[in-house]
């Protein structure tokens, strides 16, 4: 037979999400490319990866569908750019006919938000005024979009309110506020959890506990325990008061 490599002028398109267990039906490929399936088998259809990447899928050839034979991790695979797609390839022969496949992946909420220590440590002098604002350490979700993280909620407590902030493309952090001014000599430490929360479906979060250490001001004079003191001393000449 004579063999001879048509023009390429399909490309496919798919869409699928993470994390799908192998052995899952992406599409139907033969019905897609309206290829004769009892065709496949003697053309001996297949999937190959395209520009060097690792073969995802496969072919049915009784069925003609796109079968997923690696599970994809979208984080590990593309991080957090926001578009990630797999690139592969329908290859038939006689005569030699190639199909580009074209798979987005998109985002699960399979993580959730995680500070970077276990516990976050600040030191305040008693001194500070009340409105005085402490920047704390941002959590990190690799999902992306409402998967990643939405925003902080601080557990109630006396002496602090939390401010939620913005920076860069939609990352947000947390301020402590104080609200009430300290006194190291009625409470020295102050421990409260703060949870940082993403908006997915179902919601995941993340805790850290935040232990604050009072730090002594000069805030208090000396105080005798009386107003006067008296004393009695005695020499060989008498007595003196």
């Amino acid at each position: 037979h004579k063999k001879f490599l048509n023009v390429l002028t399909t490309n496919t398109y798919y869409s699928v999400a993470e994390e799908m267990k192998r052995g899952s039906i992406i599409g139907n490929i033969a019905k897609d490319l309206r290829l004769e399936l009892s065709r496949l088998a003697v053309r001996k259809a297949r999937i190959d990866a395209d520009d060097n990447n690792l073969k995802y899928c496969g072919v049915n050839l009784q069925t003609g569908d796109l079968i997923l034979q690696e599970r994809i991790d979208r984080e590990e695979l593309c991080e957090k750019r926001p578009s990630c797609v797999v690139k592969q390839e329908l290859v038939l022969e006689n005569p030699l006919e190639l199909h580009r496949i074209t798979i987005h992946i998109q985002d699960i909420n399979d993580n959730s938000p995680q500070f970077k220590e276990e516990l976050l440590k600040l030191e305040i002098r008693e001194s500070a005024v009340k409105g005085a604002i402490f920047l704390l350490d941002e959590a990190h979700d690799p999902d992306i979009g409402d998967n990643s993280v939405q925003g902080y909620s601080l557990q109630n407590n006396d002496y602090f309110k939390l401010n939620v902030k913005t920076k860069g493309v939609g990352r947000k952090y947390g301020e402590l506020v104080l609200e009430k001014e300290l006194d190291r000599e009625e409470k020295k430490d102050i421990s409260l959890l703060l949870t940082a929360f993403d908006g997915g479906s179902p919601q995941r979060s993340g805790t850290v506990v935040i232990h604050v250490t009072v730090l002594d001001a000069n805030d208090n004079v000396p105080v005798f325990s009386q107003s006067v003191y008296k004393a009695t001393l005695r020499n060989s000449s008498g007595w003196y008061y």
